[in-house]
């Protein structure tokens, strides 16, 4: 399941939230089995993804809900373009 997030200071951000290949299979079956991924592209009207764009995985990190696992990624794919951008800023 994706969330996008159309533009966000020139970025694409498209949270993915899939279940955990690596939990285990016995215990409760819905509990702590979601992980979240976010894409990163340059923000494009005219493409809906860009061949430009990076995954990151938010690591040691499992989610009960999907919703609680799209704000997750949404916050965790907009940290990483803000870091990007104050990286690129010009210290004064």
């Amino acid at each position: 399941m994706s969330h996008i997030v159309p533009s966000y200071r020139g970025f694409r951000l498209e949270t993915l939230v899939f279940h955990n290949p690596d939990a285990a299979p016995e215990g409760r079956q819905h509990e702590r089995l979601l992980a979240v991924s976010v894409r990163i592209s340059p923000a494009s009207p005219d493409e809906p993804a860009s061949s430009d764009s990076k995954v990151f995985r938010l690591e040691r990190v499992l989610f009960d809900s999907i919703g609680d696992a799209r704000r997750a990624g949404d916050e965790f794919a907009r940290s990483l373009v803000d870091g990007i951008l104050d990286r690129r800023a010009p210290e004064v």
